[in-house]
């Protein structure tokens, strides 16, 4: 049997790294974060097992039910705590060295692992930005990749079929408490989504992007993120599975249309690279390294993966970055510039926090377990991203989880979280993705 998620990929020293990550996926150390109660079940209503002191040892499984996930404790029972139970571990681990290993000796000569928006490690260095386009930012040379990416977006209707078919449904979710930044960035991208597209170039958008992030026209924002899209695909090569590629799409195209811009042209490429990475561009263009899809697992992690960049695009995070460097005067006005600071030294704190909020409720209007992204943060955070050099970039995993705790504090949904978890194995082998 051909396994859909590899397709016909050649491996090397990835291959081996990868599997040891998936293994240390299933089977992580973890610290408990303050005392609680080992349970039978998923649950605070279910029996308890044993008391968790904090501080005590436990071993995560690869079991998880919304909030709960199954650990073993110390004295050998099996049982279920609620993820906020878990803390940062108190030392360094196998794992964390592998993780940071990634995108050094596999990225290649002159590859330059720096923090991800999302979770993990970028793998755009400097001279990646730099060799792709010029100075000027102007016409940005069009990669193959990105034909090929155009050529993978599905419709809307497409995305309602694939959801009806996975048994998605739509659900109505108010949004989690907000700062006054995310409210004012929200306010921002509706006006900017009731915009008549038209016809714009580069040099227009550059242009307007340095008076106001807001001032840009949607069609403008859309340019921008195209070219800004080539640059960082350039030279990188796509998954060749097309199950892959169109299920990610799928997924990405259905979460997006519970966002307040629906109307974007979303497309979502899953790069053949190993790196644990996510990015995006303005204009709705989502970029996911095949190795964070593999360490994902199950859907609800990719997709609150997806719904975390899906954010940032709709509240124009990008734009506003930008516009900040460049009126800061310390970086140069370019397109190029531009893109290289703001993908290397990220969104800013509020921006991750408003986009980790806004992705726990598109995830759960889309019928999908809003906990995915909260799982994804605290495998990061067993692994320990304290020491992967993440402080410049966006708050580390633990602040994060802070946040989610906080903004999570009621009740999402009474149906979020209670599915059984649905792997990406077994979605594309499923008639949904066909």
């Amino acid at each position: 049997m051909v396994d859909l998620r590899s397709g016909s990929r050649a491996f090397t020293g990835s291959l081996v790294l990868l599997g040891f990550l998936g293994m240390a996926q299933a089977q992580e150390e973890a610290m408990i974060k303050r005392a609680t109660q080992l349970r039978a079940a998923p649950g605070d209503t279910s029996s308890a097992l044993a008391d968790l002191a904090a501080s005590a040892k436990v071993t995560r499984t690869a079991q998880r039910q919304g909030a709960w996930v199954q650990v073993r404790a110390e004295s050998g029972a099996t049982g279920w705590i609620h993820m906020f139970d878990i803390g940062t571990p108190a030392r360094d681990n196998a794992a964390a060295s592998a993780l940071r290993a990634v995108g050094n000796p596999l990225g290649g000569v002159g590859s330059t692992a720096v923090s991800t928006s999302t979770v993990g490690i970028r793998g755009l260095g400097e001279g990646n930005v730099s060799q792709s386009v010029g100075a000027s930012g102007r016409g940005a040379p069009q990669s193959q990749g990105m034909g090929q990416a155009d050529r993978m977006r599905v419709t809307a209707n497409e995305a309602r079929t694939f959801a009806a078919a996975a048994a998605l449904q739509p659900r109505r979710v108010d949004a989690l408490p907000v700062t006054h930044f995310a409210a004012a960035a929200e306010a921002a991208s509706s006006m900017a989504s009731a915009a008549a597209p038209a016809a714009a170039d580069t040099h227009s958008a550059m242009n307007a992007l340095l008076q106001s992030a807001d001032s840009l026209t949607e069609a403008q924002e859309i340019e921008l993120g195209r070219q800004m899209a080539a640059l960082l695909l350039q030279g990188k090569p796509l998954d060749p599975a097309p199950e892959m590629q169109r299920y990610v799409n799928l997924l990405g195209r259905w979460v997006s249309l519970q966002s307040s811009r629906p109307q974007l042209p979303w497309t979502f490429v899953v790069v053949d690279e190993s790196d644990f990475n996510a990015y995006s561009t303005p204009g709705g263009y989502v970029f996911l390294t095949r190795g964070l899809v593999d360490r994902c697992a199950d859907e609800a992690e990719l997709a609150g993966i997806l719904a975390h960049e899906i954010a940032h695009v709709a509240s124009r995070h990008h734009l506003r970055a930008m516009h900040s460097a460049a009126r800061s005067g310390k970086v140069s006005p370019s397109l190029t510039a531009l893109a290289r600071h703001t993908h290397t030294l990220g969104l800013g704190a509020e921006a991750e926090h408003a986009a980790d909020r806004e992705a726990v409720v598109l995830a759960a209007r889309a019928g999908l377990d809003p906990f995915g992204l909260v799982s994804a943060l605290v495998q990061l955070n067993a692994l320990g991203d304290s020491d992967l050099q993440f402080a410049d970039a966006h708050p580390q995993s633990r602040l994060r989880l802070d946040h989610l705790e906080r903004a999570m504090a009621q009740p999402i949904h009474p149906a979020a979280g209670a599915a059984a978890p649905v792997t990406i194995d077994e979605r594309l082998a499923s008639h949904a993705v066909k």
